[in-house]
């Protein structure tokens, strides 16, 4: 049966109730610029009623409490977004390392190897016109020069390039180890909390950020088990399972894009860790195209400087420095041989060696469009110009593909913030209706407690 103090208790909690409620309202306000902060709002469930026998059975309320305080959250949307994020990381750093590239080459430009190529046969067209010319044969001999110094600067700043990717290859790694050691940090705290009936929210939403950082940097999936706990996969690596973490593979191979820790082996598909993967992939592959053209440069323009007699009476020369037994070293030490490098006279114009000899010379500079077996069937001009090109073209394919997945993320964060996000004005208005209700159960507090002075004072008569 009820008691005269039923309506106190029953005031007292909802004073409670609302108190609780408007706290966490405040709580959404307070966070409303917090990154990956989710709203939070309070259910409140009947308490069973009393229930007792005055002519009949009667159920009389006992007020309210409060069921829970849930964070207002959707997991598609979390997962769409993290996987577009993945992708968007993966196109945005391809295309900024490919932009890297396309600067080494700075092309085209009045300082890049393309210049260069054109002036080193445009001075064996003029060597060829006035082949005992002393400020012709020297122009070969800068022109040379000019093209070796270039396009060993070039594959020296990708060499560059390649050691940085490789760091920042690392650094990711190192990330996704740390990310996943948080995240089974926060795995460990979550369940204790649940375990004990609580509602770990702020806890949560620490782990789904991380989440979504995690998502920046690989491509990732996610499971949740009874307990509350995660199981994240990174690639197909088992990154966290519960408590515990799991250190990431750091032997990589850039051509394939992928890790493996000497058994299995897996895909990076997505986050900038794919997209450094490819850039150092690519970088590698303009190290090698340059390492082909100043190869291809030495046998051919030295096999046939070789069969000529230059100023000095001496034929057998070279005119690019060059190894005895293959394989030959490529664009890193590429330059001019020692005897033409001293002496521009050590040049060959023509077969003979005679003042009006430059059969030679127009050989070379023929050379400009004739097309080269190892260079694909390509001249070296539209050798270079070809590779030049397509690092500027896949760049802008990259480039676009990322604002693509940037459309995207920013239509599912509307989404998201739609449902999760904190709106001031929503908030201030579930104030002022708390505000009321706390009121009014103020004011019932304050009737039920003077009803029960009477009933007291009444007694004591």
């Amino acid at each position: 049966m009820s008691g005269p103090f039923l309506g106190i208790n029953m005031a007292s909690q909802s004073l409670r109730n609302f108190q609780r409620a408007i706290d966490t309202a405040g709580h959404n306000i307070a966070n409303v610029n917090t990154r990956g902060y989710t709203r939070q709002t309070v259910d409140f469930t009947t308490m069973p009623s009393l229930h007792y026998y005055s002519n009949g059975t009667h159920y009389l309320g006992q007020g309210s409490l409060i069921s829970s305080i849930n964070r207002i959250r959707d997991g598609y949307l979390d997962t769409s977004l993290n996987n577009a994020t993945s992708q968007q990381s993966k196109y945005n750093t391809l295309a900024t390392n490919l932009r890297r590239i396309d600067q080494i080459y700075g092309e085209p430009s009045d300082t890049g190897i393309s210049q260069a190529l054109d002036r080193f046969f445009n001075s064996w067209s003029g060597l060829g016109s006035n082949p005992s010319g002393t400020a012709e044969r020297a122009e070969v001999q800068l022109s040379g020069q000019v093209l070796t110094d270039r396009i060993r600067s070039r594959y020296a700043d990708l060499s560059n390039l390649a050691s940085n990717q490789t760091l920042q290859i690392n650094s990711t790694v190192a990330q996704i180890n740390n990310l996943g050691g948080q995240i089974a940090a926060l795995n460990r705290q979550i369940t204790t909390a649940l375990a004990s009936g609580g509602s770990p929210n702020d806890l949560m939403d620490q782990r789904d950020l991380a989440i979504a950082d995690l998502s920046k940097l690989t491509n990732i999936s996610k499971e949740t088990f009874p307990d509350g706990s995660y199981a994240v996969y990174a690639s197909g690596f088992t990154l966290v399972q519960g408590s515990a973490a799991r250190t990431f593979p750091s032997t990589f191979d850039e051509a394939a894009g992928t890790f493996t820790d000497g058994t299995v082996t897996y895909n990076i598909r997505g986050g900038s860790l794919a997209g450094h993967l490819g850039g150092l992939n690519e970088t590698n592959s303009q190290m090698t195209n340059l390492d082909n053209l100043a190869n291809e440069l030495r046998t051919q323009v030295n096999t046939t400087h070789m069969t000529g007699t230059n100023a000095l009476g001496n034929t057998g020369v070279n005119f690019f420095n060059d190894v005895l037994v293959p394989p030959q070293t490529g664009a890193i030490d590429f330059n001019l041989s020692i005897e033409v490098k001293s002496d521009p006279n050590a040049i060959a114009a023509g077969l003979t060696g005679d003042a009006g000899d430059g059969s030679l010379a127009h050989l070379f500079a023929g050379m400009r469009d004739s097309a080269q077996v190892a260079l694909g069937g390509r001249s070296f001009t539209k050798f270079f110009t070809d590779i030049v090109s397509k690092v500027a073209n896949d760049g802008n394919y990259y480039q676009n593909a990322a604002d693509t997945e940037s459309a995207v993320m920013t239509q599912i964060s509307e989404q998201q913030q739609a449902i999760s996000g904190v709106s001031v004005d929503d908030e201030m208005a579930n104030l002022m209706k708390l505000q009321r209700s706390y009121q009014a159960a103020a004011r019932a507090l304050t009737l039920f407690d003077q009803v029960t002075e009477d009933l007291i004072g009444m007694l004591r008569r």
